[in-house]
């Protein structure tokens, strides 16, 4: 009987042994991992601060940055449906007297720009006015992209007084 719980003591310490010495060989693994993350990462933070550098020492970058800022703030106040995109048009008038450029959403309706034009050239609210896109009359109702205008485009605004 004592031969018995011998040969268990045995095998359990040989069972403990192999455990054992696998648990070490996988702390030694960690260890090996867990230096080369450290060498990766003092490399990366070397790279970082090398980039910064860069950045820093040169002014165009430095507002290529304040750009991108402006660009995601931008971004977040106007929210862009499926399908929606900005587009600059731009707005003469028969006499050459408007030059006026504005960026709208493609959604937006033509009299809410309309209303923009006339609160910058406030003379033209008085007459009955007619605006024209690539040769047609544009429905003011209508949105940019159902009147069928498209980024650089430019509107021609007549009027009565033009004939």
């Amino acid at each position: 009987m004592e031969e018995c719980k011998s040969e268990k003591n045995e095998k359990s310490d040989k069972d403990y042994e192999k455990r054992i010495n696998e648990l070490e060989k996988y702390v030694k693994e960690l260890e090996t991992n867990l230096k080369e993350e450290k060498i990766k990462n003092e490399n990366l933070n070397k790279r970082i601060g090398e980039l910064e550098e860069l950045l820093n020492s040169n002014p165009e970058t430095r507002n290529l940055l304040g750009l991108d800022q402006k660009i995601k703030l931008f971004r977040e106040y106007y929210k862009f449906s499926p399908g929606e995109e900005l587009i600059s048009i731009s707005f003469t008038s028969i006499f050459q007297d408007i030059k006026f450029t504005i960026i709208e959403k493609n959604t937006t309706c033509f009299t809410d720009i309309e209303k923009i034009l006339y609160s910058k050239y406030q003379k033209y609210k008085e007459f009955e006015n007619y605006f024209l896109a690539n040769g047609q009359k544009i429905n003011r109702n209508l949105t940019l992209k159902e009147n069928n205008i498209k980024n650089n485009d430019v509107i021609t605004l007549g009027n009565e007084c033009d004939d």
